[in-house]
This record gives structure tokens, C-alpha cells and sequence, in this order.
């Protein structure tokens, strides 16, 4: 355990130097013991041992100390002329002494103390308590050890240790005392004082009764200096007075020469001036001590209240029964509109901004009788703020007699609670088909908007504070939801994930009305936090969604349908795909064998033919290829649909493709009256691509530009690199026909599709050109657009990529066609 003052090292030595010194002040006290007595007439060595104990020890060094005072104090009376074993029993008197004193201040774990008169108290009754155990071991000693009186000793010895012990011990206790001021001028001259007077009065050469002279010093140094300077000059005043008295001085001595008073008499009164000296200068500076320490609180409760007061949020105002403002804190000061000094001591009737000053004044004229109401509230014109609505609490200070001497009224500004309260009231009042509800922690309600009424069918005073917001819920939804959780069906299933740290949750719920009937809401709960963000209750904020999920389950079935629908008829638009491919197929066969017989009858192969004859086989092979082109452009559209269009791309030149889509649609150009264009450019235009299906795009485009422009009319063909990105290729087919609505641009592309005009003007044509042009250029990596209006002619624009290398060089003449042809 750690030592107040020494620590563990240095308390063997501080014990080591307290035990010297014990024998050192025991043999001497021996020594100069009165001529004639058998006690010392002090006995400093017994308050040496008492003050390093309450300085210093503790547990078991306190009693092994005790065990070296009985040594110690033995060796002195023996050194002192005493037998040993007389010496030994006065070395356990002393320590037994010690013992007591010191377990009597230090029971139950108690510091030892001198900061109340309790504890000066204590300290004289434990003196006292030890001195009597030391006389009448000492009395029994000198009894029987040395034949001495028993009861005269055991007065005398009794006396001096009390004188020792008050004297020296509060040393011990003010070893623990901080120094709480520094020494000045007075504390020099009062030592002076103190110490010159006590010399003078004590003096050998001093015959007159002037003992009592030091007393009103120690009182000075007790009033003014503290514990710890009172309890040294309690030292040096009971040194000086006994060692003087011993050699003779003092007006004890003086009065034993003149009046023949015994020795163990002079020895007593000594000891009564030193026990008076102790008391009187130890409870005067206990007093102050206490006084200085209350008057220290006080002081600080002052400040505190001060402090408090100032910065307290509520305005605080102290009235006296006059109707006089005796104190008001900052807060009432700004209410007011000045400093604080300026309204103290005015009156509150005159200060305070209320339109009716005169029902003040008859209010505070009875603080005296206790007529004022503990609660009131007043509406404040402040400069700058407007009106504000305070309230007031109200507290009366009484005197000792119970008459009640002021008002102490502590107010509150409500104004903006107030009005924050009445809009947040009108904003869940509006609230007229949403359900707002708040509970507590434990699922009671507290909150009930008119929303609620509404939707639920309950009036708030039915439900707030008596009933279980899970009550309004489906009972079945519960529990499923309290299975899925895992916990016990009740409030704690709405507020599962919110009370598990989610801010929010929402989901569907169905409450059951008043009526029984049932409505599903959505649920969105939060928590209501304080300002330490700890949950103090929830908020529940649901809408009436039964009408708008009755319309989502049946536009859910709609579309489920409508999907089903979707399926059925891709399903037949495949079927039939496929049967067009079939069909197509088919179909192919025969027709080819047709139009080869066709062939040879134009060739003579079955003899020469009229030409009536030829006419009519022309005829049939123009059909059967228009038939034969139909059928390709369904088996082609059938593998653009099953996305099998299959290309075989490799390096070609454009032009030759172009050239050759040409020479197969100039047989029908030849027998119309149109004006043919071509422009290709000179240059290879290598591109890579699968010549057969550009070839087909190519054609597609010409027929149609054919097809849709009349007698008169003009077509044109150009192929040039693309000015703006030389990484692509620009294939141009235009026409001077009937052209098509902007409308139908992008629909042209579409499978089957045929413009009205088309229609109105009985054109041929299957609607599957066009789409099968987008998915072959597409297919390239291309782009594919058209230009049109009605009878302006048609524009179509194909742009390529190049290829990634350049092709051979070859020099090509340019290639354009302009010439008319008439129908034969």
C-alpha cells in the first residue's frame, strides 16, 4: 500500500529516525524530570510516536513501529537511570499508549483528520483514552516496581502525555495538508511575537503570572495562519515552556519556590497550560479552518449559480414580496432589451412588456400571502421579435421563520414550439386519406391522425394509449410475417429491421377496419430518435393502395395474356414461315424444269416456232422467272427470320457486282420506256462482302425502282467512295416514280409491306424486297436509308465498309450508260 508521505524505502528510514529520536526526548525527559519526582514532567517522546504513525503507517508497519517504540522508550528510561525491567514495562506503557491513539483515530479505514470538530473531537478523545492506559500502567509500575504512589503517579503521567500528545500529534495529521497559501509578513511576525513572548514569560528571571500571555498569539496564528503552522508553534510553544520550566523559569517554578508546591504540582500545571494551548488554538483553527472552507463553497455555489442562471436557455426572474426585481439572469435581460444592472431593483410592474402592467403589480403585491399561481403564462412585447408567449413556473423563498420573502419565476418562450406543434397538428390533420401513426417502444399508440380515422373506420380517443397498433392488422398476415422473422407474433413484426438498425421500411400490409372490412396499405415505418440518436418510438406513414394493386393484379392478368397471346402468334407466324419455306421448295423444282423447257423451245430444241409462237413462250419464261424471283425472296426471307442468313464473304470489287445486277435487270428495262443511268467509279472498290447476296441487294433496288416508275421516267445507278469517311463505300439508286409518303419510310423496310399507292395502283410485288435489302446490307456492316415524296421520285443510299486492304491495281474505264429504250 503506498505511504502519504514516505515512500516504501524512505519510511524504513523516517521510522528509523522517529525511534532515535523517542529515546533521545524519553531519556531526556528522564533526565530533567523534577528534583524529587518519579515522572518526567513531559513526555514529548509519546506525541513523537503517536504523529508518525497517523503521518505514516499503515497495517503492518504500524505495529512493528509500535514493537520498536516499546524498545526504544525502554532503552531511554533505563538510559534515563531506570532499572531494565522498570524501563521495560514504561517502553510498553508508551507503546500500548501509541497503539491506542492511533487505532482509535484510524478505525474502519479512516484517514486520520482535523477538518471538523468531530474529528477534534476524536482526536481528544483518543488522546485521552491513551494517556489513561499509559497511567495506569505507569501508576503500577511506580507502585510496584519502584514503591512509588500509584494514584498521585497516575495522575501526573496521565496529564503530561495528554500535553504530549495534543501538542505533537496534529503534526502527524497536518503531514497530509496542502499548503493552500504562502507565508507573508504576518506569518513572520506573529512567529516572532509567539515565540519572543513565550521565552519571556517562561524565563527564569519571570516571577509574575503571566502564563496565560502566548494564548491570544496561538489564537492569532490559529484565526489567520492554518493547521499546519498552529500545530508546529503548538511544538515550539510546549518545548519552550517545558524545558524553561525545568531549568527553573516560568511562573510555575516561581510559584513553588514561593509557595512550596510540590514538584509533580508544577509538572501539572505545565501541563494544563499545554493542554489549554492545544485545545483552545487547535478549535479555533478547526473553526476556521471550516469556516474558510465554507465560505469557499459558498463562493463557488455562487459563482456556479451565476453561471447556471446566465446561461440557462429559460428566462429567470427574482421578485421580492415588494414587487422589486432583486436578480434575473441573461436570458430575461435580452427578453427585455437591456443589461441586467439596468431592471434590478426597479419594479417587475414597470419592466416587464405586458399590456396589462396593472394586473402585474396586484399579481406580485401578494408573494407575501403566497397568492401567486405556480403556473401562469403571459404574452411579452419584445422589440425586434414581436409578441412571445411565455410560461411561467413559479417558486417562493422563504426566510427561517417560513415567510415567504421572494418569487423566483423561471419562464419558458413556447412561441415557436407553439407554432411548430399547431402546423405540424394542421399538416396530419390535411393529411385526409394518409394514415399516420406513432407509438412508443412497446407498440402503444400515441399518434392517430385524421388519415387514419378515415381509412380504419376507429376515432384517435379509441385507439391512442389503450391499444396495440398489431391489433389493426390481419391476424394471419402476422404470423406468416412472424414465421418468416422468427419471432413471436405481435408489434415487434412491424418493426423487426427498424429496431435492427434499418432506417426505414416498407411493404404491403392489410388492416382490418372497424367494420371488419379489410384494406391493403403501404406500410412505411421509421424510428423516432431523441438528440442521443437512442429509439424513443416509431412512426408509421401507410396509404390506401387496395384500388391501385386491384388494377396492377388485373394488368398483371392482361399482360400475362396478352404474352400468351404474343407467344400464340409467333408460334403461327413461325408455322407459317415455315410453311412458306416448305411451299417454296417446292415449288422451286417444277418451276425450274419449266423455264428450262421454256429455254429450249426458244432455242428450236422441239422445232422452229412462229413468231405468234415465240411470243407466247416469252411470255411464259418472263412469268416463270417473276415466280421463280418470288419464291427466292420467300426462302430468303425465311432464313432472315430463323436468323440463318448465310453470307460468305470474301475480297471482291463492288463495281463488278454492281455491273452484273445490272445486265440481269436491263432484259426488263429494255422493254420500257425509261431513261437508265449508271455511274460506277472508275477505281476498284474492293469491299468485303458475299457477291451473290450484294448482287441481290443490288437488283432488289433496281426492280423496285423499275417497278415504281412509269413509261417517260427515269432510273439511275451510281457507286463512288464515300466523300466524307474514305473507309466506306456509297451505292446511289434513285428514280423519278410515284415515291413514297415520309410516313412509310421506315416501314418500306418492313416484311410484307406495301404503301396504299402500291396498292391503289395494283402494282406487282410481295413487300419482301426492301426488308431483304436492309438484312443483306446489315449483314455487311452496312447502313441502308431512303429520300422520298409523293411523285418525286424514290432515293435509296446503301453505305459499305471497305475492305481492309487495297486491291490490284487495275485500270478501268468508266462506265456510263445513258440511252432510251421503247417497248417492242
Amino acid at each position: 500500500m503506498s505511504l502519504p508521505l514516505f515512500g516504501r524505502t524512505r519510511w524504513w528510514v523516517g521510522a528509523l529516525v522517529a525511534l532515535v529520536g523517542i529515546f533521545v526526548l524519553g531519556a531526556t525527559a528522564v533526565r530533567f524530570a523534577p528534583p524529587g519526582s518519579t515522572v518526567a514532567v513531559w513526555w514529548p517522546a509519546a506525541g513523537l510516536a503517536v504523529s508518525f504513525l497517523l503521518a505514516t503507517a499503515r497495517g503492518w508497519r504500524a505495529w512493528l513501529f509500535v514493537l520498536g517504540v516499546v524498545v526504544f522508550s525502554g532503552a531511554a528510561n533505563v538510559y534515563g537511570g531506570r532499572p531494565p525491567l522498570i524501563g521495560l514495562c514504561f517502553g510498553i506503557s508508551n507503546a500500548s499508549e501509541a497503539a491506542v491513539v492511533f487505532w482509535l483515530l484510524t478505525r474502519g479505514g479512516r484517514r486520520p483528520r482535523l477538518a471538523s470538530m468531530e474529528d477534534l473531537w476524536r482526536l481528544l478523545a483518543a488522546t485521552l483514552a491513551g494517556a489513561l492506559v499509559f497511567g495506569l500502567l505507569a501508576g503500577l509500575t511506580v507502585r510496584y516496581g519502584l514503591g512509588g504512589p500509584f494514584l498521585a503517579t497516575v495522575t501526573a503521567v496521565t496529564a503530561s502525555h495528554i500535553a504530549a500528545v495534543l501538542v505533537i500529534a496534529p503534526l502527524g495529521i497536518a503531514a497530509g495538508i496542502r499548503r493552500t497559501r504562502r507565508p507573508g509578513v504576518e506569518d513572520l511576525v506573529q512567529w516572532a511575537v509567539l515565540v519572543c513572548l513565550t521565552t519571556w514569560v517562561f524565563n527564569t528571571d519571570q516571577v509574575l503570572p503571566l502564563a496565560f500571555l502566548p494564548i491570544p498569539v496561538l489564537v492569532w496564528g490559529a484565526l489567520r495562519l492554518g493547521l499546519r503552522t498552529v500545530s508546529v508553534q503548538l511544538l515550539v510553544v510546549g518545548a519552550l515552556a517545558v524545558a524553561l520550566t525545568s531549568l527553573g523559569g516560568g511562573p510555575f517554578t516561581a510559584a513553588a519556590q514561593g509557595g512550596g508546591i510540590r514538584p509533580e504540582t508544577v509538572g501539572a500545571l505545565t501541563q494544563a497550560f499545554l493542554v489549554t494551548c492545544a485545545v483552545t488554538a487547535l478549535s479555533l483553527s478547526v473553526a476556521a479552518t471550516q469556516r474558510r472552507a465554507a465560505l469557499a463553497d459558498l463562493r463557488s455555489e455562487v459563482e456556479l449559480s451565476g453561471v447556471v442562471l446566465d446561461t440557462a436557455a429559460s428566462a429567470i426572474v427574482v421578485v421580492d414580496s415588494s414587487g422589486v426585481i432583486a436578480r434575473l439572469n441573461a436570458t430575461a435581460a435580452r427578453l427585455l432589451g437591456g443589461p441586467e444592472d439596468e431592471f434590478v431593483g426597479r419594479l417587475a410592474a414597470d419592466v416587464f412588456p405586458v399590456d396589462d402592467r396593472e394586473h402585474v403589480a396586484t399579481h406580485v403585491a401578494g408573494i407575501a400571502d403566497g397568492a401567486v399561481p405556480l403556473h401562469e403564462e403571459q404574452d411579452w412585447r419584445v422589440e425586434g421579435l414581436g409578441v412571445r408567449h411565455i410560461v411561467w413556473t413559479n417558486a417562493y423563498l422563504t426566510d427561517d421563520d417560513g415567510k415567504r420573502t421572494h418569487l423566483v419565476r423561471t419562464g419558458v418562450d413556447v412561441t415557436d414550439e407553439r407554432a411548430a406543434r399547431t402546423f405540424v397538428e394542421a399538416v396530419l390533420e390535411a393529411a385526409t386519406a394518409t394514415v399516420i401513426v406513432g407509438t412508443d417502444l412497446e407498440g402503444v399508440i400515441t399518434l392517430f391522425n385524421r388519415g387514419a380515422e378515415n381509412v380504419l373506420g376507429w376515432r384517435a380517443s379509441e385507439v391512442v394509449s389503450r391499444r396495440d397498433w398489431s391489433l389493426l392488422h390481419d391476424s394471419g398476415e402476422i404470423a406468416r410475417r412472424a414465421r418468416e422473422l422468427g419471432v413471436q407474433p405481435g408489434f415487434d413484426v412491424l418493426v423487426h429491421r427498424v429496431r435492427a438498425g434499418a432506417s426505414t421500411e416498407t411493404r404491403d400490409w392489410t388492416y382490418v377496419r372497424k367494420d371488419g372490412t379489410r384494406r391493403t396499405v403501404s406500410l412505411t415505418m421509421s424510428g423516432i430518435r431523441d438528440e442521443g440518436g437512442h429509439l424513443t418510438g416509431y412512426l408509421g406513414v401507410a396509404e390506401d393502395v387496395t384500388r391501385r394493386r386491384q388494377a396492377e393484379v388485373a394488368l398483371q392478368v392482361a399482360l400475362d395474356r396478352e404474352r400468351q397471346a404474343v407467344d400464340e402468334l409467333t408460334q403461327i407466324d413461325r408455322t407459317k414461315s415455315e410453311f412458306a419455306s416448305s411451299v417454296s421448295h417446292e415449288l422451286r423444282t417444277p418451276l425450274a424444269s419449266v423455264l428450262g423447257y421454256t429455254e429450249m423451245l426458244e432455242d428450236g430444241a422441239a422445232g422452229p416456232l412462229t413468231d405468234r409462237q415465240l411470243e407466247l413462250v416469252a411470255r411464259v419464261d418472263r412469268n416463270g422467272r417473276r415466280l421463280l424471283s418470288l419464291i427466292e425472296d420467300l426462302l430468303l426471307n425465311s432464313r432472315i427470320e430463323a436468323g440463318r442468313l448465310e453470307l460468305h464473304p470474301r475480297r471482291c470489287d463492288l463495281s463488278d457486282v454492281v455491273a452484273s445486277a445490272w445486265t440481269t435487270v436491263e432484259t426488263v428495262t429494255a422493254q420500257r420506256d425509261l431513261v437508265r443511268e449508271v455511274d460506277v467509279s472508275p477505281r476498284p472498290l474492293w469491299i468485303e462482302g458475299d457477291p451473290a447476296a450484294l448482287e441481290r441487294m443490288v437488283t432488289n433496288l433496281l426492280s423496285n425502282a423499275v417497278k415504281f416508275t412509269p413509261d417517260g421516267g427515269r432510273v439511275s445507278l451510281a457507286v463512288h467512295p464515300e466523300e466524307d469517311d474514305p473507309r466506306a463505300v456509297r451505292l446511289v439508286v434513285s428514280d423519278s416514280g410515284m415515291g413514297i409518303p415520309e410516313a412509310d419510310h421506315e416501314k418500306v423496310f418492313a416484311r410484307f409491306f406495301r404503301t396504299s399507292a402500291a396498292n391503289e395502283r395494283a402494282i406487282q410485288g410481295s413487300g419482301l424486297g426492301l426488308s431483304i435489302v436492309r438484312a443483306i446490307v446489315e449483314g455487311h456492316g452496312g447502313t441502308v436509308s431512303v429520300d422520298s415524296a409523293p411523285e418525286e421520285g424514290t432515293t435509296f443510299v446503301v453505305r459499305l465498309p471497305v475492305s481492309g486492304s487495297d486491291g490490284p491495281a487495275l485500270a478501268r474505264a468508266g462506265r456510263t450508260y445513258r440511252d432510251s429504250a421503247d417497248d417492242s
